[in-house]
């Protein structure tokens, strides 16, 4: 009995430190930390949905993101977690005036089930590029209980250039940059439509 112990304890150990050895670090500023405090990079992701193809990869950005960005076949969940409106514009940016999906997690939570997960599954939330919009999705997750969310710190375009002749362009790091597979067809079944 002893020994049965000892191993259901050691597999869940290896196990958890599967999950736990990547960290890559946290946001610099402060307001976009997550309560989970779980921080993981593209290839580190990439790494991890290889180690447990349990982990659900969820793309936070909004459909025109994905039909005119790209997005990855290895998502298994698309759901915006803030939704542009185009009825004016943001009054701090020059982009049009954005709100969180009210329906974030209720659609998770029902996508999730439909991959056998739950809020004790482990989450990878993917963003354009870090965590403007994944850091929400994780606050939004943790009041409904899900602590295993990562936040993907490079995102789908990943980092500005900061010198050179392609200064400014999104060519540094995160998935689409890292080697991983990604595409501009969209697959129907994952597709996000709004209600």
């Amino acid at each position: 009995m002893k020994k049965q112990i000892l191993v259901s304890l050691f597999a869940a150990a290896v196990s958890f430190s599967s999950v736990t050895a990547f960290a890559a670090e946290a946001p610099k500023d402060p307001k976009k930390h997550t309560p989970q405090g779980l921080y993981i990079d593209a290839k580190e992701t990439i790494e991890l949905m290889k180690k447990d193809p349990k982990v659900i990869l969820v793309d936070v950005r909004t459909p025109e993101e994905w039909q005119f960005v790209g997005y990855t076949e290895a998502a298994q969940i698309m759901i915006p977690s803030v939704i542009f409106k185009y009825d004016g514009m943001d009054e701090k940016k020059p982009r049009y005036r954005s709100v969180n999906n009210d329906n974030f997690v209720s659609e998770l939570e029902s996508k999730a089930a439909d991959l056998g997960a739950d809020e004790n599954s482990t989450y990878v939330i993917m963003c354009r590029s870090g965590a403007t919009r994944a850091q929400p999705a994780a606050k939004m997750m943790w009041q409904y209980g899900y602590k295993n969310v990562y936040i993907m710190t490079d995102g789908f375009e990943g980092s500005k250039t900061k010198e050179g002749d392609k200064k400014g362009f999104r060519l540094v790091n995160g998935w689409k940059n890292s080697g991983a597979p990604w595409t501009y067809n969209i697959d129907a079944k994952k597709a996000y439509f709004y209600k």
